[in-house]
């Protein structure tokens, strides 16, 4: 879906001020010789747009003329206080297409958000992209989006950020005109986007995707700059994250992502040569294997996916996907792979099997081919993203070798790396056939719950009543049974050979299932009162409703993983001959599940109230050095 695109770049920056007085805010750089403006414009780039208007004040026309080198329309701005809706006016005066693209020149984004807005699948005149979870200073300055059942109910900076705010992006379509015709006849040059959105709002013609853990950033401050460039970072790393197939983002990628981008800010490092260091320790891997050390060959083959990785990585952020080095780093990839694959099949040759040195050949061919076929269906604007998930990819098959090296059992993963990538390779084919004549399928418009607000009373009463009876009868049954068990304790009821279940075994089990029944019951009526709670505390902490939901949750969670770390693990003691390793087994995953909640909610925390952290250390430093000046002055 290609359609032009208008971004807004005709701010003053006051709260920038000096350093916007010289410079437009978009000019401002990330990194050095990368500015907001050429980051927003890479994100285009899958986009394709036929056309892109920048509108700006005459001021700054030569500057960005400069800068652009005519990759983009300027529109000049003929006044000089105006609201944003002007801006984008003045571009339709040159723009004949029905629909179109608004961004804001100062608000940085994951590709994705772009690639969700035009993915759209609704007819309405307006979709924006919703976060529900801003931060608390986002949430005050951003523009809110309020819902109902049937999508966007209304539009308000003023608004409470019960259900998040809009992220800059806003897909237009062919009646959207209509509504910004009527906004500036109401509100003048003054008129907003957010005047327009509320006349289409009335109408039911505004309709969201939603965008939630997206990273991005409204520039407005010198310490939203900062923030920003940090952002910056995280948005290119995560970027980098999604790429590849299972093990390379799940495994490798976390790691290689933060290695290749403090190299890429810190040292003038060629990208070339952390492939060819890669290409080196396959070359010495296949050695290994070939000459039967498969434990040492197997951990070099480690090392070399995740150098793999950082190189690639490296060449991806120094030149783009179109770089001379990306094809010398493609072929020196392939030949890693030929000799991975070689010296991994050439002591199975041995054997004597011929239909050992047919698998070889598939083995070797599918490694090539997989790579190979990914990088066609990305040069004809398939998106594979379901293709990734088939555990076919090259990190995939690459883990495959690794593991089986490790383990002395080459031939299975011959068999896999001959079998496999056939599956994977024939997906690539029927998405290339079905690319002919698919067209976009509407997306499925995503309402909330009905009832989405009202809470009646006797709705939050029965649940009240839940809470309490669940949670009587929960402690009246677990007292039961404690009382019963000297009574029937200790009694055989089932003795076959080696295996004997007493009545110790099946008050354990009744326990067990009783606590998870009733603790079910009282887990969903807490997550039902969250909910009310969540509604009335949005009103005092002015976050939004799914923010404070998630943290309330989480600490939900938290205390059920406390509840069962103290309850769980002695119960399954109790369970005959496995008892002892799956209590052992049942605290390592509930460890595991408080940690990772844990972490979690710590992070919500930061996000959310992180500028608020930083303003009271700031505070707390002023008032420490103005006590400090005081003393010095006496």
């Amino acid at each position: 879906m290609t359609l032009p695109v208008v971004i807004i770049a005709a701010g003053v920056a006051s709260r920038l001020r000096p350093y916007s007085e010289e410079i437009p805010k978009c000019l401002m750089e990330l990194e050095p010789d990368v500015t907001i403006l050429d980051f927003i414009l890479s994100r285009l780039e899958d986009a394709n747009p036929p056309r892109i208007f920048i509108v700006t004040r005459p001021q700054f026309r030569r500057v960005l003329e400069e800068k652009l080198k005519g990759k983009a329309d300027l529109v000049e701005t003929d006044k000089e206080k105006f609201g944003n809706l002007y801006s984008v006016s003045l571009a339709l005066k040159g723009l004949d297409a029905d629909s179109f693209l608004i961004l804001m020149s100062d608000h940085i984004y994951e590709k994705a958000v772009v690639e969700e807005v035009l993915s759209s699948g609704s007819k309405a005149a307006f979709t924006v992209c919703l976060d529900r979870k801003p931060s608390r200073t986002e949430a005050e300055e951003g523009l809110k989006i309020v819902l109902n059942e049937q999508g966007v109910a209304y539009v308000d900076k003023e608004a409470l950020p019960r259900h998040g705010i809009d992220t800059g992006v806003i897909l237009c379509r062919e009646k959207s005109r209509k509504y910004i015709e009527r906004a500036i006849e109401q509100f003048g040059p003054s008129a907003t986007i957010a005047d327009a959105l509320k006349l289409a709002s009335v109408d039911n013609e505004v309709d969201y995707v939603d965008v939630t853990g997206r990273l991005w950033k409204d520039i407005d401050t010198p310490d939203d700059l900062i923030k920003g460039r940090e952002v910056y970072w995280q948005i290119l790393r995560k970027e980098k994250e999604n790429e590849g197939g299972l093990i390379s983002r799940y495994l490798i990628k976390p790691i290689s992502t933060r290695i290749s981008i403090s190299i890429y800010r810190s040292l003038d490092a060629e990208p070339l040569a952390i492939t060819l260091v890669s290409l080196i320790l396959a070359l010495s891997a296949g050695f290994l294997l070939m000459i039967r050390r498969p434990l040492w060959g197997g951990l070099i083959i480690g090392l070399v996916s995740l150098i793999g990785e950082v190189g690639n990585e490296l060449v991806s952020l120094c030149n783009g996907r179109a770089s001379w080095r990306l094809h010398i780093s493609s072929l020196l990839d392939r030949f890693s792979d030929i000799a991975i694959v070689g010296g991994f099949s050439m002591p199975l040759l041995s054997v004597g099997d011929s239909s050992i040195f047919v698998f070889t050949i598939l083995a070797t061919s599918n490694i090539i081919l997989v790579s190979y076929t990914a990088q066609i269906l990305n040069s004809i604007g398939i998106k594979a993203r379901n293709l990734r998930n088939i555990p076919a990819t090259r990190d995939v098959l690459l883990f495959v070798v690794f593991i089986t090296s490790l383990i002395s059992l080459p031939l299975y993963g011959l068999y896999y790396l001959s079998i496999v990538p056939i599956f994977y390779i024939s997906y690539s084919i029927i998405l290339a056939l079905r690319s002919r004549r698919e067209k976009a399928k509407p997306k499925k418009f995503k309402n909330l719950p009905k009832p989405e607000i009202v809470i009646e009373r006797g709705e939050v009463g029965r649940k009240i009543e839940s809470l309490v009876s669940n949670s009587l009868k929960l402690a009246l049954s677990l007292i039961f049974l404690h009382m019963t068990t000297p009574v029937v304790s200790d009694i055989t009821l089932i003795s076959l050979d080696d295996l004997v279940l007493k009545s110790d075994h099946l008050l354990s089990f009744l326990s067990l299932a009783i606590s998870i029944y009733f603790g079910y019951r009282i887990l969903m009526a807490l997550k039902f009162l969250i909910d009310v709670v969540t509604k009335r505390l949005v009103l005092v902490l002015r976050i939004s409703e799914f923010t404070l939901r998630h943290i309330l949750i989480d600490s939900l969670y938290i205390l059920l993983a406390v509840v069962l770390w103290i309850y769980l693990p002695p119960q399954l003691k109790l369970v005959p001959y496995i008892g002892e390793s799956l209590a052992r087994l049942g605290a390592l995953a509930i460890f595991v599940f408080f940690i990772l909640i844990l972490y979690d909610m710590a992070k919500i925390l930061y996000k959310t109230f992180g500028d608020l952290y930083r303003r009271m250390i700031e505070k707390i430093t002023e008032k420490i050095h103005e006590s400090m000046k005081a003393s010095e002055n006496v």
